[in-house]
Order: structure tokens, then sequence, then C-alpha cells
């Protein structure tokens, strides 16, 4: 009988061995940990996806002859920043706080201070958009401009003709050079917040500064678009 059992023991072991080895087989190996190079690269290639994919070159010597400008361009916006954050940001905002307190001359005080740190990057943006013009048409490039600052020309060019439906071809000419110069400035920032503060920047000048010696009444012309919006909004609401 004992003999039995001891038979029987060394069988289940047997039958059992080849299933525990068979598990630990199947074991996926842990991922390797992302090294900080890695991480870096991946960043990168997430900002140069969108521009591609916007861009929808055929051409592969092309696409990757822009895929290594735009990873250059991003490796030095992201050098210069760190270097440079520390002071434009405090100037951001003592322009915002000037124009709370709706003083002109110190808001445009911290705008030429702001110009003057973004300056000395200025090379860099040259010779990228030079480079890129070496391999793109004019209309990519505006593509690539766009992408960069999230398409806020056409965005905010489509609720200015809204706001304003008077302009003539000459107004909308200026308005439209205005926010092309912003969105130029714009290209040279790494946060959305910022992007956003050049775009402000070049609203005052085409609103305070232009439509007002044009003859128009943006604060009014806002609220009236305000207005039609809510009365647009209540008709549609009451239509259902």
């Amino acid at each position: 009988m004992k003999q039995l059992i001891l038979i029987a023991a060394i069988a289940g072991v047997i039958i059992a061995a080849p299933v525990i080895v068979r598990t630990q087989a199947d074991t996926p190996a842990a991922a390797p940990a992302m090294t900080a190079a890695d991480k870096e690269q991946a960043s990168l290639e997430k900002h140069i996806k969108p521009v591609l994919a916007a861009l929808k070159l055929a051409d592969a010597a092309k696409a990757a002859r822009v895929h290594d400008l735009l990873a250059a361009q991003f490796a030095a916006l992201k050098t210069w920043h760190a270097a440079n954050d520390a002071q434009i940001k405090p100037l951001w905002n003592d322009f915002n706080k000037a124009r709370a307190a709706k003083n002109v001359t110190r808001a445009n005080a911290a705008l030429d201070k702001i110009a003057g740190v973004y300056a000395t990057f200025k090379p860099q943006h040259d010779k990228f958009i030079a480079a890129l013009s070496a391999v793109l048409t004019p209309e990519q490039v505006e593509t690539i401009k766009d992408v960069l600052t999230v398409n806020k020309v056409k965005v905010t060019y489509r609720v200015y003709l809204q706001i304003f439906p008077t302009l003539t071809d000459a107004q909308k000419a200026v308005v439209l050079q205005d926010l092309k110069a912003a969105r130029e400035e714009a290209m040279d920032c790494e946060s959305m917040k910022e992007k956003s503060a050049f775009f402000k920047k070049y609203k005052i000048i085409i609103e305070d500064d232009y439509l007002t010696a044009q003859g128009y009444d943006p604060k009014q012309a806002r609220k009236d678009f305000a207005a039609k919006q809510k009365a647009d909004a209540a008709k549609r609401s009451a239509d259902k």
C-alpha cells in the first residue's frame, strides 16, 4: 500500500512538472524601462506626427527630410526655452497686469522686453523656415505654420469676419497680415498658453489700433456679436 502511494506521488510530480515549466515560459518578460533619451525621442515624434500627417507627402525622401528638420527645430526650441522661460514668464505677467490696469505704456514696455528675448531665437527661426522652403512649396510651409499654431490664424480670421461683417477687402488683408505675424511669433513658443498670448498681442493691435482708426467700435461689435449668437442659439432651441 505504501508503495502504491509513493508511486502515485511520484507520478503526480512528473505530470505537474511540465505545467509549471510551461507556465513560467509563457510569462512575458518585463518591458525595459525607458531612458531619458527614449522619452525625449518619443516626445519629439509626438509633435512631428501631426505635421507630417497634415502635409501628406508622397515622397518618402522629402518626408524624411522634413521629419529631420522638425526634430532639429523642436530640440532647439526645447533648449532655448529651458534657458529663457525664467525671464519670459514674468514679462507676460507684467503685460497681463498692465492690460488689466489699462496701462498701455507699461503693457507695451513688457512686450518690447519679450520681443528682445525672442530676438535671440530669430536666427534659428529664420534658418528653419529657409530650410523648409528649400524642400516644400510655400503652401506646404504655410500648412506647417498652421499646424504648429493649431490653426489659430484661420479660426480667428473667420471669427473676425463674423464680428465685423462690413470689412472691406483692404481691411481684411490687414487683419489677415497681422494674424500671420502673430503666427510667426507663436511658432517659437512651446506652451499653448504663450502661443495664445502672442495672438492676444496682435488682436490688440488689430482692434485697439487698426480697426478703431478705421472707424469701428470693436467693443460694441463684440457685444453685438455675442447678443446675436445668444439669440440664434435661443431660436435653434425653440425650433427643436
